[in-house]
């Protein structure tokens, strides 16, 4: 009896103690839980605060890196607006266009870009939606804060920042401003005004993935988000603006403080399980240890591939951040790319000539002040415009590459941002280099440097597989004998080159202190082509073309005209190789175009007879790869219908292999083709057989032979006969006499233009002549109108 209560004692004693037990590692392991899930809450906690405090520093710096890229494009629209009134005195509006058009389409929030000369806005890109911003006053302006701030970037001559203010085009805004200041004058202001809407649409999008909720702060005013944010002070980014500071405020999104809990409930249920399973072990462990043993390092192992997770999230936050710091390095290149390019020629890799300009400008004043020398030689190549009208601008462009590697006497274009010492080489227009020396000692040095680059021009230029031998001639002007400032400098450069020319090419010329008068009117003449369109010196005539059998008027001839103030009226033999030399003739023959099919379709409008209007392509002109399109934007602009359209090519032009497909592009688009004072080049029956042109122009040469050469007459039959054959119209120009249309008449020519019916008249003059004309008028009537 004893023995059995010592043994039941026993096995109470034991259970006591088993119980007692796996009571203590109980209230261990729930105390081990609590303490190890609250440490873990903190950690997750404080690493979920530790990436959003990352994410928000990220956007922080992407906004700040906007706005600086806008202020960059302030920045750059001053340096603009002081070169071009370095240049020409004052901001060309078509330049200004072709400036702001490169960098608005890129920027979705610049509503525009704008010019404030005396702080009265002029100069607005674009001006769609825009318009309620020409003309007004900065100074004038009904918001005080607009005032304020004029007068303060007046007085700071840095960029300043304004707003969010209330836009004069509707809406909201923020606006930078900064005044430009030519030779410590106050010229005006440039301004750039990004859309708050658009902006704040930009950052709400970048901020929409991420791990907070976030507030923006632009002095004082609350744009974005939760004002509460500020107070909660929980995560905070200040970005330094000009005039003021931007400031982020953040909190941990509602979200992720749920994903906290879940995943700590989870691990706590986890954390229960193991505990179960722990107390199970314990149990069994008074009569297994090695299985307890083999559970623990099991949960054990676990425990460290939880770990390694945990450390594999922290290794791609720091791969996050070195993507982040590889796009600024991008950002970094692309804007010192833009500011290679403001100042080289993208063709050859020289210097422009905007920094042409600058340079020469530095150079004198440097000059001035150490009591030097500098030489300036003008180049232009002997023959080029031979070999870029007869073989394309490809081949052409391929020359001028070449030639600036020989001028510079390397294989590659200048590529440092600025030049240091020794000459400067320039790429100014077309075919002209120029080439500064600072400190000569004396003639020799630049001689030297003349005759090598002649020299260097006088082994062939091998272009795809194809010899050309070109040569150049060059002026050469000495600062201060010659010029005391750029432009003197520059002009009587350019007129020692044409000296040279004139005496033979292919050498060098000094400028020897007189001025040629024909030199002079040349020279006035090129400078003042650049700017005639500007001036609106030019004015398009227009002649009429007569139908041999009827009298009737059948068409128009549009014929460019320049009134120079001084000259006078120049004809277009002396101007237009000129603008074909300096590639002016492509902006002029795209005006010529526009007007004339603007004009003809303004007739129309009134009521005159619908005839067609003939304009004459240039070779580059032609050449141009964006031709097609130049030539359908006009018709849509004009909404002239494009069968009253003709358009006038020559013979060279038309027989290129390469210009066929542009030919048959206007012709399917309903245009007339016609080839102009055919049989004075180098013709090939064979290629009219399959030219899609529809007529052909007898030269004005051939007609003032007809009644003297029996030869031109013969020619003017053959011309007729084959033309008829080949189902072509015929139009013979310069007809001046009775017995030149006589002529014509009887060889059946189908349309007659000449002095003897009309000479070329202004758009008033022809639009009396289109009303007053009849189906019944004659040729008298046309004579009496001449």
């Amino acid at each position: 009896m004893r023995a059995a209560i010592r043994r039941f004692t026993a096995y109470r004693k034991n259970q006591l103690t088993q119980w007692s037990l796996l009571g203590s590692v109980f209230i261990l392991l729930a105390l081990l839980i609590s303490w190890s899930t609250s440490l873990y809450k903190e950690q997750l906690t404080n690493e979920a605060y530790k990436e959003a405090s990352v994410q928000l520093s990220s956007r922080a710096n992407e906004l700040k890196l906007g706005v600086e890229r806008r202020l960059l494009l302030s920045q750059s629209l001053v340096a603009f607006v002081q070169m071009e009134l370095r240049s020409n005195g004052y901001v060309d509006h078509k330049r200004f266009e072709q400036f702001s058009g490169h960098f608005v389409p890129l920027l979705p929030d610049v509503r525009n870009l704008s010019l404030y000369p005396k702080g009265v806005a002029w100069y607005v890109y674009p001006q769609t939606g825009n318009e309620h911003v020409i003309g007004s006053d900065l100074f004038k302006d009904k918001r005080p804060e607009v005032r304020e701030n004029a007068l303060r970037a007046k007085e700071l001559r840095t960029v300043t920042l304004v707003g969010p203010v209330d836009l004069l085009q509707g809406g909201s805004g923020l606006v930078t401003r900064q005044s430009v200041y030519t030779e410590d004058k106050f010229w005006g202001f440039v301004s750039v005004v990004i859309d708050m809407p658009e902006m704040l649409d930009g950052i709400s999008k970048g901020f929409r993935n991420d791990l907070f909720d976030v507030a923006l702060r632009v002095n004082g005013q609350v744009l974005l988000g939760d004002p509460k944010l500020f107070k909660q002070n929980e995560l905070s980014e200040v970005v330094s603006v000009p005039d003021g500071k931007w400031e982020l405020a953040g909190t941990l999104k509602q979200e992720k403080h749920q994903m906290i809990a879940t995943k700590l409930w989870l691990i706590r249920l986890f954390a229960l399980l193991c505990m179960a399973l722990v107390l199970y072990q314990v149990y069994v462990q008074l009569t297994n240890r090695t299985k307890l043993a083999e559970k623990v390092s099991q949960r054990t192992r676990e425990l460290q591939e939880a770990n390694e997770e945990i450390e594999a999230s922290n290794e791609e936050l720091l791969a996050i951040e070195d993507e982040l710091r590889a796009q600024n390095r991008i950002l970094e290149n692309k804007e010192r790319e833009l500011r290679y390019l403001a100042y080289h020629d993208p063709l050859t890799g020289l210097y422009n000539r905007s920094f042409f300009n600058l340079n020469l400008k530095e150079s004198i004043a440097q000059a001035e002040r150490s009591g030097t020398q500098i030489a300036l030689l003008y180049l232009d190549l002997d023959q080029f415009k031979l070999v870029n009208d007869t073989f394309g601008h490809i081949r052409g462009d391929e020359l001028l590459r070449e030639a600036a590697e020989r001028l510079t006497g390397r294989r590659e274009g200048q590529s440092e941002a600025f030049p240091e010492r020794g000459p400067a080489y320039f790429r100014i227009g077309g075919d002209e280099f120029t080439v500064v020396l600072p400190s000569v000692p004396d003639r020799e040095e630049a001689e030297g440097l003349a005759a090598a680059v002649i020299e260097r021009f006088r082994s062939p230029f091998f272009i795809q597989g194809a010899e050309y031998f070109l040569t150049t001639s060059i002026g050469i002007a000495l600062y201060p004998d010659h010029g005391g400032d750029a432009p003197a400098l520059t002009q009587h450069a350019d007129l020692a080159m044409y000296r040279a020319k004139e005496e033979g090419k292919n050498h060098y010329k000094w400028f020897d202190g007189t001025v040629a008068p024909e030199s002079a009117r040349l020279m006035e003449m090129r400078n003042g082509l650049r700017r005639a369109m500007e001036r609106g010196e030019f004015e398009v005539y227009y002649q009429p073309q007569i139908e041999t059998a009827t009298g009737k008027l059948s068409g128009l001839e549009a014929l460019l005209r320049w009134k120079h103030p001084r000259l006078g009226q120049i004809s277009p033999q002396q101007f237009i190789p000129l603008a074909e030399e300096t590639g002016l003739i492509v902006e002029i023959g795209e005006w010529v175009l526009h007007t004339a099919c603007a004009q003809n379709k303004a007739w129309q409008d009134a009521g005159c007879p619908k005839l067609r209007i003939a304009v004459n392509l240039s070779a580059r002109q032609f050449a141009a790869p964006d031709l097609v399109g130049t030539v359908r934007s006009v018709l849509e602009q004009t909404g002239l219908d494009a069968r009253f359209l003709e358009l006038e090519i020559t013979e060279n032009m038309a027989m290129k292999n390469e210009n066929l497909s542009t030919l048959e592009q206007l012709k399917d688009m309903g245009i007339l083709l016609s080839i102009d004072d055919f049989g004075t080049q180098h013709s090939s029956l064979s290629y009219l057989k399959r030219l899609p042109v529809s007529r052909i122009k007898i030269d004005r040469s051939f007609v003032s032979g007809i009644g003297v050469d029996e030869r031109d007459e013969a020619i003017i039959h053959a011309m007729l006969v084959i033309a008829r054959r080949l189902h072509l119209s015929v139009v013979a120009e310069g007809v001046e006499t009775e017995p030149q249309f006589g002529f014509l008449e009887e060889n059946n020519c189908d349309e007659i233009q000449g002095y003897l019916f009309f000479k070329p008249q202004s758009a008033e003059h022809i639009g009396k002549v289109l009303r007053d004309s009849l189906p019944g008028e004659s040729r008298g009537t046309g004579l009496t109108m001449s």
